[in-house]
C-alpha cells in the first residue's frame, strides 16, 4: 500500500512539474498577448492600428480572439480584400460593434456584411468609443470626400460613462483628448510574474469558475425563477438611483454627458442632411437592464428623442431582445458572455436581423 501511495506521489510531482513547464512556455509564446493587441495607446488618445495582425483579450471573461485591421484602421475580417462599391456604410459604436470576445465573422457588422454583399462596410467602432469619438471620425472622413449612402450611430448605454470619464472635448486640431489617462498607464504596466507565466493555470481556473457559476445558475433560473444576471454601472442608472452610483457618476456629470451625447447626436444629424445621407440611430439592451428594468432611467424614451422626425430613423433593438429573454429561460448565457455584459454570436445575430429589417 505504501509503495502505491508512493509511486502515486511521484506520478503527480512529474505531472506537476510538466504542467508548470508545459504553463510557463504556452504562457510566454501562445499565450502571451503583450505586444500583439491592434489597440494602439498614446497618452490623450486611443486607436486602432492600420494593417495589423493581433491578438486581444480585453476584458477577463471573455476569449482571445484575432484581430484584423484595413489601411483605415478598421477592423475586418481575415484575408481582407478591400473593394470598392457605390454603397458605404459608415457603423460607429462600442465594443459591443466592435465585436469584443468574437471572432469579425460573429459579430453583427460581420454577418451584415456576409448577407449584404452589395454594400461596402465600415466599422469605425472601438472599444471606448463613444459620440464625441464617432463624430470625430465622421468629420475626418467626411472632409476627406468619403459619402456613405448610410450612417448608422449604434448608442450605448456605456457611452454615458465614456463622456464623462474616457473622453472630454476636441482640442485646437479637432480631435477628441482622453480624459482618462489611466488607460494608457495601464497600457504600460508590466504584469506581475504569476500573471505573466502562468496564464494556462489562470485561464483553466477562469474557465472553471464560469461553467460552476453557469450551473449554478441554472439551478437557481429553476428553483426562483432569476438568472441572477450581473450588475453594471455602465447600465445600472436605468434600474438604480444615482446616489448608488456616485463612484461613477453625480447628476451633474450624469447630466452633462446626457447633453454632450445629445449634441454630438444632432452635429452627425445635420452632417447627414447636408450631404443627404440616410442616418439610423439604434440602441440594444445590457442585460442587466432587460432584467432590472428602467424604472429609475428609461434609456429607450431619452434615445427616441434624439432622433426627430425626417431626419433620422430610430431602431429600437429591446423589444426584440425582451421577446427572446421571455421565450427562453436561458437567454442570460445565450445571449451575453457569463462574467461580462457583451453579446455572445446569438446577441450578435438579434441584432443583425433588426438592422436587416429596418435598414436594409
Amino acid at each position: 500500500m505504501r509503495a502505491l501511495i508512493k509511486l502515486l506521489l511521484e506520478y503527480i510531482l512529474i505531472f506537476l512539474f510538466f504542467f508548470i513547464f508545459i504553463d510557463f512556455f504556452i504562457s510566454n509564446t501562445v499565450l502571451n498577448l503583450k505586444g500583439k493587441s491592434c489597440i494602439k495607446f498614446e497618452e490623450t488618445f486611443v486607436e486602432l492600428k492600420k494593417n495589423c495582425n493581433g491578438k486581444e483579450k480585453i476584458r477577463p471573461f471573455l476569449p482571445t480572439v484575432s484581430i484584423f485591421t484595413d489601411s483605415n484602421g478598421l477592423r475586418v475580417k481575415n484575408k481582407y480584400k478591400q473593394e470598392t462599391k457605390e454603397d458605404k456604410i459608415f457603423v460607429f459604436g462600442s465594443s459591443f460593434i466592435y465585436g469584443a470576445g468574437l471572432n469579425y465573422e460573429q459579430s453583427v457588422i460581420g454577418i451584415l456584411e456576409k448577407e449584404h454583399k452589395n454594400y461596402e462596410f465600415n466599422n469605425y467602432s472601438m472599444p471606448w468609443g463613444s459620440p464625441t469619438f464617432h463624430l470625430y471620425r465622421l468629420k475626418e472622413k467626411i472632409l476627406e470626400g468619403e459619402i456613405p449612402k448610410k450612417i448608422i450611430l449604434v448608442l450605448s448605454m456605456s457611452d454615458i460613462h465614456n463622456e464623462t470619464s474616457i473622453w472630454k472635448d476636441y482640442d485646437n486640431f479637432g480631435k477628441p483628448v482622453l480624459i482618462n489617462k489611466d488607460i494608457y498607464k495601464q497600457s504600460q504596466i508590466k504584469e506581475k510574474f504569476y500573471k505573466r507565466h502562468f496564464r494556462l493555470t489562470r485561464s483553466i481556473a477562469l474557465n472553471l469558475r464560469n461553467k460552476i457559476r453557469s450551473i449554478k445558475n441554472k439551478n437557481i433560473a429553476i428553483s426562483e425563477n432569476n438568472n441572477k444576471v450581473r450588475t453594471t454601472f455602465q447600465a445600472g442608472y436605468t434600474y438604480t438611483p444615482l446616489k448608488e452610483l456616485e463612484k461613477f457618476y453625480t447628476e451633474k456629470s450624469f447630466n452633462s454627458a446626457l447633453k454632450k451625447i445629445k449634441k454630438r447626436v444632432d452635429e452627425m444629424i445635420i452632417i447627414s442632411s447636408k450631404h443627404n445621407i440616410e442616418f439610423y440611430l439604434v440602441i440594444f439592451p445590457f442585460a442587466d437592464t432587460l432584467e432590472y428594468g428602467q424604472g429609475v432611467f428609461n434609456w429607450e424614451k431619452f434615445a427616441d428623442k434624439l432622433c426627430p422626425d425626417k431626419k433620422c430613423k430610430f431602431v429600437n433593438s429591446f423589444p426584440d431582445y425582451l421577446n427572446y429573454k421571455n421565450k427562453n429561460n436561458d437567454w442570460y448565457e445565450k445571449l451575453f458572455f457569463v462574467g461580462d455584459e457583451h453579446f455572445t454570436y446569438y446577441g450578435h445575430n438579434i441584432l443583425a436581423e433588426k438592422f436587416t429589417n429596418q435598414i436594409f
